[in-house]
């Protein structure tokens, strides 16, 4: 029996960003990549029996075998993927800057994955990034996989905004190729309210400005037209701000030969742009988008994508707005995603009655907190699920909470905690969120939300 060989790096965007692409104001934040670069254990939903993980920077033990007591029977690495550079600096910089492939294809030889691997695996990456090919010969895996100029392609913002021309869909999109676009077309948004920025390749937060004022139009601008963007691409998406109501996103599967399967829809919680939470739809949620022949639209959505020549999974974004109306392609993601784990947590969970969350905890620590402690926190306070209880708190990584960083200098170490909420009812999820966050507050941690 063929296993698959599970991995890849969360925040795909900004490996497939080119190097010549103009980019929007913002703040480098080491802290938040070395979240991100941790997040990579949550692929662990993925697995089938026998199946392989690969982690950049390994999984802690005792994750590993509360994770196998949840019927999850894979094998990962325990230890970090690592080149021999331990010194901070340049070098270390620029293993910072490899997505897990290109540091696949770098190892040497005799570490974790030379012995984990068996020749002829599949591989099931999170998104094709650049290195994947690379990395599948070095390992000898078997690929059922996309052109990475595709996926590039398939992924950016101004795709997302053609797509609903060629659907013939309602496009609110205005695409900028200069500075003097961005203000000519910004300023005639602003007449009718806000906008939004965005750029080809932002995700989660990151990449999208809104503008709700000249002055900050201008500012942009003027940014864009300065030294540090000196020969570089401008290419970026401009749509007014919509009030929305509900966010929620639909996946689904598009196989080699360009079968489409539906796999689910996921009601988002958002804090800002960023992802917050995700549950299951509300039954009256999913009775609008039979109605509104949501479905073959993504259906649609799909058969051009594999025209295009991509395969794989998609993740497509979605709204309902106050006025009422729908907005069925807000952006396509062609990789997996947080709903899409959500998803896989409850197929393995199998439980009638019980509904789920995905939910994230931004948190501060000033000191070394031990992530077996913290589990056994949970599991004295009652609170840790378990295959008996049915209930209860799912940790889903373990290196997010206190991520490896280099550029750790004294104060407060920045993580997150990820978890899946299995519960009844309102009441017993109200009662789990807030006894985890008393055990996490017990534990050393300042919650940040």
């Amino acid at each position: 029996m063929k296993h698959a060989v599970h991995c890849g790096s969360l925040e795909s965007e900004r490996y497939w960003r080119e190097e010549d692409l103009a980019a929007l104001p913002s703040v480098p934040d080491a802290k938040a990549l070395a979240i991100v670069q941790a997040m990579d254990e949550l692929l662990f939903v993925f697995c089938g029996s026998g199946d392989i993980l690969l982690t950049r920077h390994g999984m802690d033990k005792a994750q590993y075998d509360y994770l196998q007591s949840l019927n999850y029977s894979f094998k990962t690495n325990m230890n970090p993927l690592t080149l021999g550079v331990e010194a901070p600096g340049t070098a270390q910089n620029a293993l910072n800057a490899m997505n897990v492939f290109e540091l696949l294809g770098r190892l040497n030889p005799g570490q974790e994955p030379d012995r984990l691997i068996p020749e002829g695996s599949w591989l099931e990456p999170f998104a094709v990034l650049p290195g994947t090919h690379e990395a599948v010969k070095r390992y000898k895996l078997q690929p059922a996989l996309p052109d990475e100029q595709t996926v590039r392609k398939v992924n950016t913002k101004t795709y997302s905004a053609a797509m609903r021309d060629r659907l013939l869909l309602p496009n609110i999109a205005v695409v900028v190729h200069s500075a003097e676009e961005l203000l000519q077309s910004g300023q005639a948004l602003l007449e009718k309210g806000a906008f939004l920025i965005k750029d080809e390749y932002g995700v989660s937060g990151k990449g999208n400005q809104l503008v709700d004022s000249e002055r900050i139009l201008r500012r942009i601008a003027g940014y864009l037209e300065s030294s540090r963007n000196q020969d570089k691409r401008i290419k970026f998406v401009l749509e007014p701000l919509l009030d929305r109501e509900t966010d929620f996103s639909c996946q689904f599967h598009i196989d080699p030969e360009g079968r489409i399967s539906i796999l689910s829809v996921q009601q988002l919680v958002n804090h800002g742009f960023a992802f917050g939470e995700s549950h299951s739809p509300e039954p009256a949620l999913l009775e609008r988008l039979d109605r509104e022949d949501y479905w073959e639209i993504m259906h649609s959505i799909g058969r051009e994508l594999y025209a295009d020549g991509y395969f794989g999974d998609v993740c497509v974004d979605s709204m309902l707005l106050r006025d009422g109306s729908l907005a069925p392609l807000v952006e396509i993601n062609a990789r997996k995603s947080m709903s899409l784990i959500k998803h896989n947590v409850d197929r393995q969970l199998k439980q009638e009655g019980t509904h789920t969350c995905l939910l994230q905890v931004p948190l501060a620590t000033m000191g070394e907190v031990h992530y077996a402690e913290l589990l056994g926190r949970l599991e004295r306070e009652g609170i840790l699920f378990s295959l008996g209880a049915g209930e209860g708190v799912i940790p889903l990584a373990s290196g997010t909470l206190q991520p490896p960083d280099p550029s750790r200098s004294a104060g407060s170490t920045k993580g997150k905690l990820y978890a899946a909420l299995a519960y009844r009812d309102e009441d017993s999820k109200h009662r789990l969120t807030s006894k985890l966050d008393e055990s996490l507050l017990r534990s050393g941690y300042t919650i940040l939300r």
